[in-house]
C-alpha cells in the first residue's frame, strides 16, 4: 500500500513538474557561436501575432559560466517580401530572470520570420540565425464563447429531446 502511495506521488510529482517553465519561457535556440553558447527563449510558446517577450542567455562557451556583460541584438525579418525587419536592442531590466536580457518584440501578421541574434562582447561576436513560424492569434473571447455556448447547446437538445419523446407518445400534438 505504502508504495502505491509513493509510486501515486511520484506520478502526481512528475505531471505537475512537466507543466512548469523556466524564467525565460520556451528554449527556440540553444547553439554555441564563436566563443559563446546562446539560449534564445520565447515567453508565449506557439509564437502568435502580436507582442512576443523573447528573452536570451549567453554563457562563456568553454567554462559555461553566465555573461551578464555582451550588447544583444534581435532582429526580426519576415520571409515575404512586403514586410520589412525590425531590430532591437535586449535589456536586462526587461527580463523576470537576472542571468537574461530580454525585449519585447511585436509580429505583426503571420507565416515565416526569420530571428537573428547578434551578441558582442568587447572585440568577440557571434552571429546566429533560425526560422520560426507565427501563427495567426486566436482570440481568447473565441474560447470564452465556445464555454458559455456549451451549457446553452446542451440544454437547447435536452429540451428538443424532452419534446420529441413526448410527442412520440403522443401526449403532445
Amino acid at each position: 500500500m505504502k508504495a502505491l502511495r509513493r509510486l501515486a506521488a511520484l506520478l502526481l510529482l512528475g505531471l505537475w513538474a512537466s507543466a512548469a517553465y523556466g524564467d525565460g519561457g520556451t528554449v527556440l535556440l540553444h547553439q554555441d557561436a564563436g566563443p559563446f553558447s546562446v539560449t534564445l527563449f520565447a515567453a508565449s510558446q506557439p509564437l502568435r501575432v502580436g507582442a512576443a517577450d523573447l528573452s536570451v542567455m549567453v554563457q562563456d562557451k568553454t567554462t559555461g559560466q553566465v555573461l551578464l556583460d555582451p550588447v544583444i541584438d534581435l532582429t526580426i525579418s519576415p520571409q515575404s517580401a512586403n514586410a520589412r525587419a525590425q531590430t532591437v536592442r535586449l535589456a536586462r531590466g526587461l527580463a523576470s530572470n537576472r542571468l537574461l536580457q530580454a525585449a519585447t518584440v511585436d509580429f505583426p501578421h503571420s507565416g515565416r520570420w526569420r530571428l537573428t541574434v547578434l551578441v558582442a562582447r568587447g572585440s568577440e561576436t557571434a552571429h546566429l540565425s533560425m526560422e520560426c513560424i507565427v501563427e495567426p492569434n486566436h482570440s481568447r473571447a473565441e474560447l470564452v464563447w465556445f464555454y458559455v455556448l456549451l451549457p446553452v447547446g446542451i440544454i437547447v437538445l435536452f429540451v428538443l429531446h424532452q419534446v420529441l419523446k413526448l410527442r412520440s407518445e403522443g401526449k403532445v400534438q
